[in-house]
């Protein structure tokens, strides 16, 4: 099994991987940071229009300390944040019992013997490269009976 946390809404339930949680909990930030930083430029415009009628250093001050930080929030909010790519290699290690032939593995197209290099596993099908002739093809194994 995979790690990541299962999420239930009602009746249906999704299991999550990490990087899953990991977005929601980054576009959660960034909808609190632009409610903080619209409440802070807001609370700072308020005091700057404030400050029109008495005691206006203080109120400009504060107003202008409130712009600057809900500026500084919106400037936090803008920047990118690299994306973390995991590379997973998955080895399969089969234990085979009784006798048995290895047969040399040869291309369909040009008939080269092909190399451990030539062969490669994608989502667990077996696919062949030839390097002499570039021809590339999947190998199927045929039913034993």
């Amino acid at each position: 099994r995979l790690p990541g946390v299962t999420c239930r809404h009602g009746i249906h339930s999704a299991r999550l991987s990490r990087t899953a949680v990991c977005n929601r909990i980054q576009a959660m930030a960034r909808v609190v940071g632009g409610i903080i930083a619209t409440v802070l430029i807001g609370l700072g415009l308020l005091f700057l229009v404030a400050a029109a009628s008495q005691n206006t250093g203080p109120r400009i001050l504060i107003g202008l300390i409130a712009i600057g930080m809900g500026a500084g929030v919106v400037w936090l909010l803008a920047l990118k944040r690299p994306e973390v790519v995991k590379k997973i290699e998955l080895t399969q290690k089969i234990d085979l019992s009784g006798d048995i032939k290895v047969n040399e593995l040869k291309c369909r197209n040009c008939g080269a013997t092909l190399d451990q290099e030539s062969v490669k596993v994608v989502e667990g099908a077996t696919f062949v490269k030839c390097k002499y002739c570039k021809n590339e093809y999947q190998i199927t194994e045929q039913p034993k009976w």
